[in-house]
């Protein structure tokens, strides 16, 4: 019996040290606390454990109580996966998307950047729609397609950074080209409002500078 549920923690355990664990370091660098729904699963995964040993150590308690600690388990990755692409959409998509509301995404890079861009948010909107699917009727292939999605938000992140400086010209562009169109619509509009006053005697000044020649 002792193997038995030796040898059914194992991989439990596995995926605790090899998934969970850099991805709890992942989620508290980024969000800086510990998410609470993620601690009542590591608690719940750690209470089905201890069931196992009560003593004496009873078989049907143990073959009972190892797939639900298994089902905490999928849950905690499922939940990693979860908090992290909503910290990437919000950090990375949405605030990237707001600051270049107004400018085309087309122009940067002559227009190498932004295929790229778009190709991997798609495929980002695609797996977690799917994953989202599954979520209910089979967590380990949900998992699989967060998975995915997190680690194309890692990819999409690179590219942003790695494009940082044309990203930045193609905005400072934008902005010369809004601030030189403002001043000129400024300039003529307080020339027209000149030549148009009443206040300032045009037909003698007219005369003055004819007189001159």
């Amino acid at each position: 019996m002792e193997i038995y549920l030796h040898s059914e923690l194992l991989p439990l355990y596995k995926t605790y040290n090899e998934v969970i664990k850099p991805l709890i370091t992942d989620i508290e660098i980024h969000y800086e606390k510990f998410p609470l729904p993620i601690f009542n699963e590591i608690r719940a995964f750690n209470d089905h454990i201890s069931r196992c040993y009560t003593e004496p150590l009873d078989e049907n308690i143990i073959r009972e109580q190892i797939p639900k600690a298994k089902g905490h388990i999928e849950r905690i990755v499922l939940d990693c996966y979860k908090f992290l692409n909503v910290f990437y959409f919000d950090e990375i998509v949405d605030k990237f998307e707001k600051r270049m509301k107004y400018i085309e995404l087309t122009s940067i890079d002559s227009g190498e950047f932004y295929p790229k861009y778009k190709n991997i948010r798609n495929e980002i909107a695609t797996n977690i729609k799917e994953a989202k699917r599954l979520e209910r009727s089979d967590k380990g292939q949900a998992i699989s397609f967060y998975e995915r999605a997190y680690n194309q938000y890692n990819v999409l992140d690179d590219l942003l950074v790695n494009n940082a400086s044309k990203i930045n010209w193609t905005i400072a562009k934008f902005t010369s080209r809004k601030v030189l169109s403002f001043l000129s619509w400024l300039g003529a509009a307080i020339v027209s409002g000149i030549i148009s006053s009443s206040f300032i005697p045009w037909d003698k000044i007219l005369k003055w500078i004819m007189s001159i020649f």
